[in-house]
């Protein structure tokens, strides 16, 4: 059985016509009907019925024309998978992420990439919107939320542990909160996607509405810059303070109440069969960067004592 007799009886199929068919092939109306023929004699059963105007499958081509479906599928698959794994990355990758990670976690490290892929070129998006990879054409995108049910392909490239914190300024003033209750005395900073904070307490967890923040913002920078500044209390990823925490320019309160519902950063793109080279490539590097588990969360655990953590391996 020949590889161009299943592909031109799969296309006879779908146009409901050989020579239709034939002529996409470049056949004459006689190789057309050959070709089909020989299929048939090949698997020793008739698979179209064939008038004048139409041909119509037979129960055996009806048979015949899902597999042939999924085998040219698989095999269209496995060239497209041996060209991309000979390719090396190159065009424009096109990149998504949040401010504060883009400028902490992917920018310190991009001189370096370029030059392990110098035919690659970067297009970078850094904004707190939710990008639509499909629609907007992105290659891949950074999420630090926990991800609704989707077709999205994701790899995890650490965890997103969150810490309710403010600065010593504002601690010296205001005291620190030792439960969630004790929030309502104290001035906490808004941010208009997280309308709600969730805390892990002894009788399960306990949510607190940000109804009357003294300040409010649609951007993470903006309520980091508004902690430093000792405006109030905010809820922060270990992945944009950690180093704040290290060196004394943020503190983490109501440690006894940890932040709940806090996911894991992820590098996520569309839907395919194959990762193409370059994504592979750019998400392979930031692992690397990173380590296993990423720095900040090691670093974060080192600095609260716990000696059982092997510091991450960020690298310039």
């Amino acid at each position: 059985m020949r590889l161009d007799d299943l592909s031109f009886f799969a296309r006879v199929a779908e146009l409901g016509s050989l020579s239709a068919a034939g002529r996409e092939f470049g056949l004459s109306p006689s190789a057309a009907s050959s070709r089909l023929t020989n299929l048939e004699r090949d698997l020793g059963t008739q698979l179209v019925a064939r008038t004048t105007r139409q041909v119509n499958l037979t129960e055996a081509g009806k048979i015949m024309l899902d597999h042939a479906r999924a085998a040219l599928g698989e095999i269209a698959q496995a060239r497209a998978s041996i060209d991309a794994a000979q390719d090396a990355p190159r065009g424009i990758l096109k990149l998504s992420s949040n401010v504060f990670f883009g400028r902490k976690h992917i920018l310190p490290y991009l001189a370096e990439f370029r030059q392990l892929y110098p035919d690659l070129r970067l297009e970078v998006d850094m904004s707190d919107r939710l990008v639509d990879l499909v629609a907007d054409g992105y290659d891949v995108a950074i999420r630090g939320a926990p991800l609704p049910d989707s077709s999205l392909l994701a790899r995890k490239l650490g965890g997103n542990p969150r810490v309710l914190c403010a600065s010593p300024d504002y601690i010296a003033r205001k005291g620190e909160p030792r439960n969630p209750e004790e929030l309502c005395n104290h001035d906490y900073i808004g941010f208009d996607p997280m309308p709600v904070w969730y805390f892990a307490g002894p009788e399960g967890e306990v949510a607190f509405p940000l109804k009357d923040p003294v300040i409010c913002g649609d951007s993470g920078d903006f309520a980091y810059d508004a902690a430093l500044y000792g405006l109030g209390l905010t809820v922060k990823s270990i992945a944009h303070v950690w180093e704040d925490l290290r060196d004394g320019r943020l503190v983490e309160v109501m440690t006894d109440y940890p932040v709940t519902r806090t996911g894991n950063i992820y590098a996520v793109y569309p839907p395919n069969r194959f990762v193409p080279p370059k994504v592979s490539a750019f998400v392979d590097f930031l692992i690397s960067k990173y380590g296993r588990p990423p720095y900040w969360e090691t670093d974060y655990r080192l600095a609260r004592g716990d000696s059982s953590v092997k510091s991450g391996t960020k690298t310039a």
